[in-house]
């Protein structure tokens, strides 16, 4: 049995066998001694026990604790030994083939404007700075994407703090010699500004004047920050307490769920009259990851500026993927459901309208449809159905039935008797599925005498939208009149040439059509 000893190494603790230990310690005596006569020696020991904490740490594990020889000699085997340290510079190929197997993605922290990941990009890729500072200008202008991409590299990439990381981030070597070398270049740049503070005064006044400045921006920063944070948590918590409320109030046999202080709509119920069933919940997936991804990002940052909470690089970068990769199949699914809606086709019917005595024509709604949803949006009385519009389709779901609201024009011709085109319209992927969409419109009207009587809607039998739509054209004689009953009100398009009446102020009056166009007969009314 071995005797173990506790040592504490760049402030964490670890146990090591009494052999490791010794020679650990003969290790660590020597560097001291020979950084010694040095100015920054003391720096330089202090980061070359940063690293060998680092290569420590990563030995350690549930079933192994106590460090051993074989490690304390792995360890000087990677770093080396004082005799090794000569001070000449490495082949320059060398240091090329080295510097592309060991080279990591830090934030330079050195040569930073915000968060310093530009330079660290630069240093990871050999692409200049200054284009990459450029690209993110560019993303900054074409949207949010590049504002969002920074800031989650800001987060997701470390800071190169210590000597070592330093040192990767340059795709250096870490070693004794290494080590040496940067930390020596360091105390040399901090010389030479401290000199050149020193042979200006005004310089020194102005970088007081900038340091002051500095500190109480940081504290405003810093209390910014927490209200920031604050913020987030709210509208992240919130955001996804709605979410979750509409996922568990609203099923598959209803799309809309309606309170005093929420209106929302089941978006896969929605889409299964547009595509597939599948096809509706891989879009509604895709769009609740589009969706949610940002808002725990938002979360995340309140937790980051509020707590100070670490978040793992490679989780992060895996997140980020998964929204792109989700917009993306969220953009293809989409295009695939457009492209059942390329073709365009219309098939006409005509009728000849009779006439009374008087030369009158009479239109009206029939009388079954007096409580419905009208297009305008007002409250139906039955409370029945909902409305939606779509590229100016005014679409019905009424007990889980779906519907579409007709357009009726009237024109004014010198046709001798009146008559009616109803134009029947559909889409499809070709023509042949457009007349077979076609086939699926449903819609009556009636004539008695001299009336003719609307229904207010179409319905769709096979339950998918596909642009169909019914567009009834009314052809009155000139010299003709007409009366159209208020309860058309929402449904017509008729034009007053005097410009004193809107379409619908043009319903319950006898109108008389002339070569013109229509006028109202009772006018002084």
């Amino acid at each position: 049995m071995k005797k173990t000893v506790s040592i504490n190494l760049n402030s964490f603790m670890f146990v090591i066998d009494e052999d490791a230990y010794n020679v650990l310690h003969v290790y660590l005596n020597k560097l001291e001694e020979h950084f010694s006569n040095i100015e920054e020696g003391g720096e330089i020991v202090k980061d070359i026990e940063a690293r060998i904490a680092e290569i420590f740490n990563t030995k350690r594990s549930e079933s192994k604790q106590v460090i051993n020889l074989s490690d304390v000699e792995e360890v000087i085997g990677i770093l080396g030994n004082v005799e090794d340290i000569t001070g000449d510079e490495p082949d320059e190929k060398t240091t090329e083939k080295e510097s592309k197997k060991t080279k990591k993605l830090y934030r330079d922290p050195e040569y930073k404007y915000l968060g310093g990941v530009c330079s660290g990009l630069a240093e990871y890729t050999g692409i200049s700075v200054s284009i990459w500072r450029i690209i993110f200008l560019i993303l900054l202008f074409a949207g949010q994407v590049g504002v969002i991409a920074y800031l989650i590299l800001w987060i997701a990439v470390p800071e190169a703090k210590t000597t070592a990381q330093k040192i990767e981030m340059k795709g250096g070597k870490i070693t004794l010699s290494s080590i040496e070398k940067t930390v020596k270049q360091e105390f040399e740049d901090v010389k030479k500004n401290f000199k050149k503070m020193k042979t200006s005064n005004l310089s020194e006044t102005l970088n007081n004047l900038w340091n002051s400045f500095g500190s109480i921006f940081k504290v405003f920063c810093r209390v910014f920050g927490k209200i920031l944070g604050v913020s987030f948590l709210i509208a992240g918590a919130a955001i996804i307490a709605i979410t979750t409320i509409a996922f568990i109030s609203v099923g598959k046999d209803n799309i809309v769920f309606t309170s005093d202080f929420i209106n929302m709509v089941w978006l896969p119920g929605l889409l299964k009259y547009v595509t597939n069933t599948g096809t509706a919940w891989f879009i509604s997936i895709c769009l609740l990851f589009v969706f949610i991804i940002p808002v725990i990002a938002i979360i995340n940052w309140g937790l980051i500026l509020l707590f100070n909470v670490k978040t793992n690089k490679y989780l992060s970068l895996s997140t980020f993927a998964v929204w792109i990769f989700a917009i993306i199949l969220t953009v293809v699914a989409f295009i695939n459901v457009g492209a059942s809606f390329r073709a365009t086709e219309t098939i006409t019917k005509t009728e000849t309208l009779a006439v009374d005595s008087l030369n009158t024509y009479y239109f009206s709604l029939s009388p079954e449809f007096k409580d419905i949803c009208l297009p305008d949006g007002k409250h139906c009385e039955s409370g029945k159905g909902m409305h939606f519009c779509i590229d100016s389709h005014y679409l019905l779901f009424d007990n889980n039935k779906l519907k579409s609201f007709v357009e009726i024009e009237f024109i004014a011709t010198n046709d001798s008797v009146a008559g009616m085109e109803l134009k029947y319209n559909a889409n499809g992927p070709n023509k042949n599925e457009a007349k077979e969409n076609i086939k699926s419109i449903s819609y009556t009207y009636s004539v008695d005498t001299n009336t003719v009587y609307f229904e207010p809607y179409i319905n769709i039998k096979t339950n998918k939208w596909k642009a169909q739509e019914v567009k009834i054209l009314i052809k009155i004689p000139y010299g003709a009149n007409l009366i159209i009953d208020k309860n058309l009100s929402d449904f017509i398009n008729i034009e007053d040439i005097t410009g004193k009446f809107e379409d619908s102020e043009m319903t319950g009056r006898e109108l008389l059509s002339t070569k013109q166009g229509f006028v109202v007969k009772d006018i002084n009314d």
